[in-house]
């Protein structure tokens, strides 16, 4: 880009001026000032090993480039090469952006101090020194400004590079746990980044029905991790519609009533399974498969969008196969149908398994009057042909699977 053209009354000491200032030991002062002041004003800059170094071939590159163009007609901007690798270093270190910000913003800061000083040093003359000094100012902003946009656009492609590669490499890490390749707790820990391996794992897999929306589960993982109550989740894209993670921690998380916890945090298209916490490099696995199978029994837009694995263990293991469905269909007998009542009776007689026996208790639960509970359930009885009291546990799992594999379609 080009700035202003240079005052034609300004152009012998601008001249004079950086003819001075390119000399070798002008260089080095102007270096020393500005890295020094860098360093008192960040200190943890000098910590960093070979940073310092990097920092003041910068800011000598900077200085020869802003001189060399600094008395030409037009300005033109250009990032100088070390500018350009100071800023991929910072980001392959991994230190924050505001790192790279403060540099220039301390340079800045030196930069009007100098201009101030040469200003006031000029003898008195012809030369109009506010001139010079909007001069001056208006170059040296225009290149600050650039090299701090530019050095941040460098900053954040590099960074980006640098996660990608983190990411990629994480995911075959994983890969390599689960297929069996890697079993080394040791190895694991140091390969998923320091993610500890001897604890108990819950695995969670998140998926969305389209997968240009998958970015949607990135910012509801941290959100289910803290519900479940672990701070730094392991957290690896497979590609495609799906986000996997692990919560590592040194007990059993409790998992109950995590569906209505997470209620809240339900997002259109996406459903969520949670296996169950298991311990070491073996449950970081089985956990994953069991996460990866409850999927099969959520469903996006409603209540069980969010399932967790020991509250469906039995159908996951069952799964929905002809063989299945016969056996759900003659345990439930008359109640397999479709019809409105039929569904009302088979969600109460669910209801009142799962409370235990307790018409009261199931009432609460489905917000009806008790006696629409015991009139149910007499329905119930009358149809089944025996009391309510005899049910069989493959009628309670009949029960189980139908709610969850055939919801709104025929057995």
């Amino acid at each position: 880009m080009s700035s202003a053209s240079v005052p034609s009354d300004l152009a012998p000491w601008l001249l004079a001026y950086v003819a001075e200032q390119a000399q070798p030991a002008q260089v080095d002062a102007w270096v020393d000032r500005v890295a020094s002041a860098i360093l008192r004003e960040i200190p943890e800059v000098a910590l960093v090993e070979g940073l310092p170094a990097t920092l003041r071939e910068t800011v000598h590159d900077h200085w020869l480039a802003f001189l060399g163009d600094f008395a030409q007609p037009e300005q033109h901007f250009h990032l100088p090469e070390a500018a350009r690798l100071l800023a991929l270093d910072i980001a392959e270190r991994q230190l924050p952006l505001e790192s790279l910000i403060r540099f220039y913003r301390v340079a800045q800061q030196e930069v009007w101090a100098y201009v101030s000083e040469i200003i006031k040093a000029l003898p008195p003359s012809d030369l109009d020194r506010a001139d010079l000094l909007m001069y001056f100012w208006n170059r040296a902003g225009v290149w600050l400004d650039q090299s701090i946009t530019e050095s941040i656009a460098a900053y954040q492609a590099a960074r980006s590079r640098v996660l990608a590669g983190a990411a990629a490499q994480r995911f075959e890490s994983v890969r390599s746990i689960l297929s069996g390749e890697l079993t080394d707790p040791r190895e694991a820990s140091a390969a998923l980044g320091g993610y500890p391996i001897s604890v108990h794992h819950t695995a969670v897999v998140l998926s969305v029905g389209d997968a240009g929306q998958a970015g949607t589960l990135e910012s509801l993982a941290p959100d289910l991790a803290r519900r479940i109550g672990a701070a730094t989740p392991l957290v690896v894209k497979p590609g495609g519609r799906q986000l996997w993670m692990w919560l590592g921690t040194r007990g059993q998380p409790d998992l109950s009533g995590l569906a209505a916890a997470a209620a809240d945090l339900r997002a259109p298209s996406v459903v969520v399974g949670v296996g169950s916490a298991t311990p070491d490099i073996a449950g970081f696995v089985a956990s994953h498969r069991e996460a990866q199978g409850t999927l099969r029994v959520t469903a996006p837009d409603t209540e069980d969008w969010l399932a967790v694995y020991p509250d469906v263990e039995l159908p996951v293991l069952l799964g929905c196969s002809p063989e299945v469905d016969r056996f759900m269909t003659r345990q439930l007998g008359p109640l397999a149908g479709e019809e409105e009542s039929l569904q009302r009776i088979r969600e109460t007689l669910a209801a009142y398994l799962d409370c235990g026996g307790s018409a009261e208790e199931a009432a609460r639960t489905l917000v009806v009057h008790r006696n629409t509970i015991r009139y149910r359930l007499g329905q119930a009885e009358e149809m089944l042909g025996q009391p309510i009291t005899r049910i069989s546990p493959q009628l309670a799992a009949a029960l189980q699977h139908h709610d969850l594999f055939h919801r709104g379609r025929g057995a």
